[in-house]
């Protein structure tokens, strides 16, 4: 019986062809499977915002539009408001904010100011291990992926047409151009050819999603991809304008790309207090709670206590006067 070897290539192609076909044929309805790429796509912060979404923002905001919604004769639309607006304003603005005081300084600044500090050092180790062409972006990034290569597979053994494959879908996600879907195919095929990798060689099999670059330095794969491709951007971008030597031009590319990357975290938790403290005034849109909206028989009474105990006090002058 003639054994043949098994092409994990191959595979691979197949689940991507059979993920592509489900994605125009869901099974569960579009809802569903843009959902559940959502949360796949984004991490935490998709599971996060799916379940603030889900389980608190659409319950409260239909129940504020319903309330007193049949004294009314139709929905409560200012306590409806109110309490979407309450929503959007509190949980998500812990992601928001933050954000978007990175992606501005990432505009403004450099992709690098995207990148973590502790990423950013291990970044910076590889690269002096690199060989550099400063003036050549092509080269320079190709070569990174090499160290790269050699510093976390070096010591693998077992399937390298997986670490030759991991090798070319780094260099495909460092490509300008790509489009978003692309870049996601690429991540996600990326997370599959490391778990069987992983596998293969008895590596992290309670997380076969890692990638290790030291004893310390261990990140998932689709998170390495994203700091790689924003790291290795700014980086080709600057030295292509430096006159300095590569091991000059490396230092302070990192020293800077670090201290920006602190005044930034500074920043983002500065802005996220700042807006926190706002969020209670913001809460009421309206002069009076609408919630009561509908309630007359309550403001009724409410009026005619007032005006009893505005009377209270003539009445109480008559008797003492006779």
């Amino acid at each position: 019986m003639k054994l043949q070897q098994i092409s994990y290539a191959r595979s691979i192609n197949n689940n991507n062809a059979e993920y592509d076909r489900r994605k125009k044929n869901p099974s569960f309805g579009n809802l569903a499977v843009g959902l559940a790429s959502f949360i796949e796509n984004n991490g935490f912060l998709g599971e996060f915002l799916t379940i603030d979404t889900v389980g608190m923002m659409a319950p409260r905001t239909a129940q504020g539009y319903m309330r007193n919604s049949k004294e009314l004769g139709h929905p409560n639309y200012k306590a409806g408001r109110e309490e979407l607006v309450r929503e959007l304003l509190s949980g998500p603005s812990f992601f928001y904010v933050p954000l978007t005081v990175i992606t501005l300084a990432g505009l403004l600044r450099g992709k690098a100011a995207k990148v973590q500090t502790k990423v950013l050092e291990s970044f910076k180790s590889l690269m002096q291990k690199t060989n550099v062409n400063l003036k050549d972006a092509n080269a320079t990034k190709n070569n990174f992926v090499d160290t790269v290569i050699n510093k976390a597979f070096g010591d693998y053994k077992n399937e390298t047409v997986l670490v030759d494959r991991l090798k070319e879908l780094m260099k495909q996600n460092l490509q300008k151009g790509n489009k978003s879907s692309d870049v996601r195919k690429i991540r996600k095929e990326a997370d599959q050819v490391i778990t069987k990798l992983n596998k293969a060689n008895g590596r992290f099999l309670d997380n076969a999603s890692t990638i290790k670059l030291g004893e310390q330095a261990q990140y998932n794969v689709k998170d390495f991809f994203k700091d790689m491709a924003n790291y290795l951007d700014d980086f080709t971008n600057k030295a292509q304008k430096t006159d300095k030597s590569a091991s000059e031009f490396i230092k302070g590319f990192h020293k800077k790309a670090k201290d920006l990357r602190n005044i930034t975290n500074i920043l983002a938790v500065s802005a996220l207090s700042a807006f926190l403290m706002l969020v209670p005034k913001l809460y009421q849109t309206s002069k009076k709670f609408p919630g009561k909206d509908g309630l007359n028989t309550g403001e009724a009474n409410d009026a005619n206590n007032a005006a009893q105990a505005a009377q209270a006090p003539k009445e109480n002058q008559v008797k003492e006067a006779v």
